[in-house]
């Protein structure tokens, strides 16, 4: 039997912790940033709540799942913890790219991916996600020339 932290049985509820921690800890900023938003940003706006929508969000810590994100009616709230739509951490498209660049194939990096989020990458999403990185640096080149 291997020492390793990945056959440790502790590995997995330890993960699991970890990632409810992070959840709880990101909902509890949210929330604490809408209430910002409308009392002292913008008193203003009157505004009232209109219930959560729900993200699934990979981090470093693995794979947030269903994240309660705040929302209101008239939708002037948006979070600066990441973007609308954003779906991964900004260092995960990073890593996949240095991967890519270096030789590994795209199959390779799905599997890395598992491995650390716990959920798969297939293949295509690798290349999508190393397109789609490739083409910004791309254009932020062109633009700052």
């Amino acid at each position: 039997m291997s020492n390793s932290i990945t056959n440790n049985i502790f590995s997995k509820p330890m993960e699991e912790l970890v990632q409810d921690f992070v959840k709880e800890n990101l909902e509890l900023i949210l929330k604490e940033e809408f209430k910002n938003f409308f009392e002292v940003e913008y008193p203003e706006l009157k505004n009232s709540k209109n219930g959560f929508y729900e993200r699934i969000l990979d981090t470093r810590y693995g794979r947030i799942e269903d994240l309660t994100v705040p929302r209101d009616r008239n939708g002037h709230f948006q979070t600066s913890l990441f973007d609308p739509y954003q779906r991964r951490e900004k260092w995960l498209g990073e890593t996949i790219i240095t991967m890519y660049h270096k030789g590994f194939s795209t199959r390779e990096i799905g599997s890395f991916m598992e491995r650390i989020l716990g959920d798969s990458y297939s293949a295509a999403t690798v290349s999508n996600i190393t397109d789609v990185v490739v083409e910004k640096n791309r254009r932020m080149a062109t633009t700052t020339s």
